[in-house]
């Protein structure tokens, strides 16, 4: 091989090592429908002074004072507060563990785009938690909301059921890679 190939090589792959990212080139979307890519953007929800008292609490063991900061909250349509209600309830932290009245706070929550509620919502709907009527279709839809706003263990499940055929996904390798790679990263 002469010195002008050898230059010549070294210019292509340079060229192709800074065209693609490290790790590899970014993993392709699924393909959305029109529906789904007009969609608009999650809200981040926001941490009031009120919840962050009432989450310390829960975290801390303090589950009477947290339901008493979070009640007044989630009753005035706070949704970190509807959340952290529907998780005692589901928990039965402070009170009795009742998955009705837990998925009575994580629905108004998960329909404001919390997306740890969508992920709980999923999950009831996936077992019929809480009289909920066990409904696949609904599942997996407040779990692909979960996956779309980042929430991590939904993504996983939604790549699972993408990769063997699960939950009434059909299979399909791509989107589960999509999935699973996206559960990797940092949102």
């Amino acid at each position: 091989m002469t010195k002008y190939e050898v230059t010549i090589i070294g210019f292509v792959l340079a060229f192709f090592s800074a065209a693609v990212p490290a790790g590899g080139p970014a993993p392709n979307p699924p393909t959305l429908s029109a529906a789904e890519a007009s969609k608009p953007k999650p809200v981040k929800i926001p941490m009031t002074p009120g919840c962050q008292e009432a989450s310390a609490a829960y975290d801390a063991g303090d589950y009477d004072k947290a339901k008493n900061l979070w009640l007044p909250l989630a009753q005035q349509g706070e949704t970190c507060a509807q959340r952290g209600m529907g998780k005692l309830y589901e928990k039965g932290r402070g009170v009795e563990q009742d998955y009705a009245k837990a998925a009575k706070w994580y629905r108004p929550a998960a329909e404001k785009g919390d997306a740890e509620s969508q992920y709980r919502l999923s999950v009831a709907y996936g077992w019929g938690l809480g009289g909920i009527e066990k409904d696949e279709a609904k599942a997996i839809e407040w779990l692909r909301k979960a996956a779309e706003n980042g929430q991590k263990r939904a993504q996983r499940s939604l790549a699972k059921g993408y990769e063997d055929g699960l939950k009434g996904l059909p299979r399909d390798p791509e989107k589960a890679k999509y999935w699973y790679d996206r559960s990797q990263t940092r949102e």
